[in-house]
């Protein structure tokens, strides 16, 4: 899902909601350029460099990159929902 998805499923029941939960997952993507280790491994793929911060019932799926140093947002999934990354939708 993208982030403007998310927002306007949620703004359909509640307006206010979505507008927080938007500054909400800004405010902490913006935190991760100064602190990009500051979230967790992805538990389902432990092996990998593939890092996730939890906002709410959401996760944010994230990959340091290097040259230079940035974040890269790979996905925003609902807790609930099983977690498949982009490149593993499209071959589904």
């Amino acid at each position: 899902d993208s982030l403007i998805e998310i927002v306007s499923h949620i703004k359909l029941d509640h307006s206010s909601a979505a507008q927080r939960f938007a500054a909400t997952i800004k405010t902490k993507v913006t935190r991760l350029h100064e602190f990009p280790e500051s979230g967790r491994k992805v538990p389902e793929f432990p092996s990998s460099n593939l890092r996730e911060i939890l906002v709410q019932d959401y996760r944010v799926i994230y990959q340091i990159r290097q040259s230079p140093l940035r974040v890269a947002i790979l996905a925003i999934r609902h807790g609930a929902r099983l977690l498949q990354l982009p490149s593993e939708e499209s071959s589904t």
